[in-house]
């Protein structure tokens, strides 16, 4: 059956025999489950959106029951997942084993396991379980597989760029507050020792709470460098590293270069996601990885208030996105904590 044909069917669908189901008039329960092979059924048009994916309507640990995808890459897949154990939605992070790309999948894992495992902020995506998954085998040719995967919190809102490219730029009360969500989170990490390495507007989660309050958290710390357990560095230079890893359009200079970075450089970084939300595009939008690197290290940005004039940023606020954006890391604030009450006085002076 092709996609459009899925798409208009009615009631639920076994994502394994493809059975059809009426969906029951009344439903004591969020689930309900193939009689012929036990899977969860689903909505045909999640179905659709998630043909052939082994994991949908599959039961993980015995208690994940996968009931749809909210987004895949190269090394795996997220879902939503009804904890029956709990009783509450939660989101299952799968690092496929048949992918190919098993040492470097199971390493970012492990990492954004062990570094979330240490982090408790509100602001910071919160991980409640991590473990192995068998799958497949039901082919006698093929052997089963092995994926590990990692169960966090289920959040409802929208990623930072979805809300970019809808908006172009948000309000400056918004983005400030955005910004400040981020940094408390920031501020918790660096603490213990843990730089993110990675903040882009994919991974800042704009959650809607109850009452219809927003809050900005940080996701996905499978690039974060932890600082070795025992370790004599100071804690103002937490988990030095090198290796140009990171997202070009918001890597400080010193990242761009593959050269040692701490926590200033997720002050940076946040420094290039306030300066787009506030302005509506990044500092720096050369189309080529190498241009945008290039501009990071060598070339100043144009102040916000010059480079959106209509937007009316009060000048201490630019100027503070501007010290945030400093080609040294001695010329930023110097932490999450101190970005944060600079934010705050910059709205005093204005």
């Amino acid at each position: 059956m092709g996609k459009a044909a899925l798409r208009s069917l009615p009631g639920l669908v076994c994502p394994r025999c493809r059975d059809h189901h009426q969906a029951p008039a009344e439903r004591t329960t969020p689930l309900a489950f193939c009689p012929r092979d036990g899977f969860a059924l689903v909505a045909p048009l999640v179905l659709a959106d998630a043909d052939g994916d082994p994991f949908l309507g599959r039961t993980i640990a015995q208690r994940y029951v996968v009931v749809g995808r909210i987004g895949a890459g190269s090394m795996g897949a997220v879902y939503r997942a009804r904890d029956i154990t709990r009783g509450q939605d939660v989101a299952v992070k799968v690092f496929r084993g048949d992918r190919g790309r098993g040492a470097r999948a199971l390493s970012r894992l492990d990492r954004e396991a062990r570094v979330l495992s240490m982090l408790r902020s509100p602001h910071t995506v919160q991980v409640l379980d991590v473990g192995e998954v068998v799958h497949g085998g039901e082919d006698a040719l093929l052997a089963p597989t092995v994926s590990r995967y990692l169960v966090m919190e289920m959040l409802e809102g929208e990623p930072l760029s979805v809300r970019l490219r809808r908006e172009g730029r948000l309000s400056i009360a918004e983005a400030t507050r955005l910004a400040t969500d981020a940094l408390t989170s920031l501020s918790e990490a660096h603490e213990k020792g843990i730089v993110h390495r990675d903040l882009k507007p994919d991974n800042v989660f704009i959650a809607r709470l109850p009452g219809g309050a927003e809050a900005g958290k940080l996701l996905d710390f499978g690039l974060a460098d932890l600082e070795p357990a025992g370790s004599e560095r100071a804690e103002s230079a937490p988990a030095a590293t090198k290796g140009p890893v990171g997202t070009p359009r918001y890597m400080s200079p010193e990242q761009a270069l593959g050269e040692v970075v701490d926590a200033r450089s997720d002050l940076y970084a946040v420094g290039a996601l306030l300066y787009q939300m506030l302005v509506g595009r990044p500092p720096f939008v050369e189309r080529g990885a190498a241009q945008v690197m290039a501009k990071h290290v060598h070339e100043p940005p144009v102040p916000p208030c010059e480079a959106a004039p209509e937007a009316g940023i009060p000048r201490a606020l630019s100027d503070l996105v501007v010290r945030a954006l400093g080609k040294r890391p001695e010329d930023r604030p110097a932490s999450a904590r101190a970005f944060i009450a600079a934010i705050e006085e910059s709205f005093a002076r204005a």
